[in-house]
């Protein structure tokens, strides 16, 4: 399986929203429910792959990441 990272426009939102999850720990539930519902939705839909979410929580939590790193560095 090849995973998709920034395979949308919509996909340059989920690093930010990493970032803004590091400040605020409560937004992570938000996101991950959010794409876990927009997932199932797209899928019966035939509109999305796990590819696709695989590479959502890979751009969010590379910016969960990263902030992290730098907040230590």
């Amino acid at each position: 399986m090849r995973i998709l990272v920034y395979d949308d426009k919509c996909s340059l939102l989920h690093f930010p929203c990493g970032v803004l999850a590091y400040f605020m720990p409560k937004f992570f539930l938000v996101f991950v429910a959010y794409e876990l519902v927009e997932f199932c939705y797209k899928r019966q839909k035939k509109k999305e792959k796990a590819e696709h979410f695989i590479g959502d929580l890979f751009e969010f939590f590379a910016g969960v990441a990263l902030t992290h790193f730098a907040m230590f560095v």
